[in-house]
């Protein structure tokens, strides 16, 4: 397995997010240009590390997971949320910062290919989780995500 191939795998994962997004609708409301900017931009961060292979398809899986819970909790509203893609890109900077942290540590370590696909996917996931809660408690309000107001 070779970065390049790595590679190919996770644009096929990014092609499949915009292939969805394209047939549900976007249910962030930020356009269709924000996915393919967002995949290429986390591609381009974690490439830049020089992460060992399957590290990349782990944060663009990561990347996915996240909208999808998105999507998810907007389709949950009673109402659609309008600023509900702002809380999304707000978060991103933490999924960026634990993949190209993810990514430092698995060629440090010199993982295998899975070892580095789960390293870049929870690494990319906790990265998320953490810039959401600081976003929900600071910038934005979330719903249940905010805590108690007040």
């Amino acid at each position: 397995m070779s970065r390049w191939t790595d590679s190919l795998i996770a644009f096929g994962i990014g092609a499949a997010l915009l292939a969805a997004m394209l047939v549900v609708g976007d249910l962030l409301y930020v356009g269709v240009w924000y996915y393919p900017v967002c995949w290429v931009a986390l591609v381009g961060l974690v490439q830049l590390a020089k992460a060992p292979p399957l590290l990349t398809s782990g944060a663009a899986s990561a990347l996915v997971l996240s909208c999808l819970l998105y999507w998810a909790w907007q389709v949950s509203l009673p109402r659609p949320d309008g600023l509900l893609g702002l809380g999304h890109l707000f978060s991103l900077s933490g999924l960026g910062i634990a993949a190209v942290a993810a990514a430092l540590i698995a060629r440090r370590k010199q993982m295998g290919p899975w070892a580095a696909f789960l390293t870049g996917l929870l690494a990319c996931c906790a990265g998320f989780a953490s810039a959401q809660w600081l976003v929900c408690r600071t910038m934005q309000y979330c719903g249940v995500l905010s805590g108690p107001l007040g």
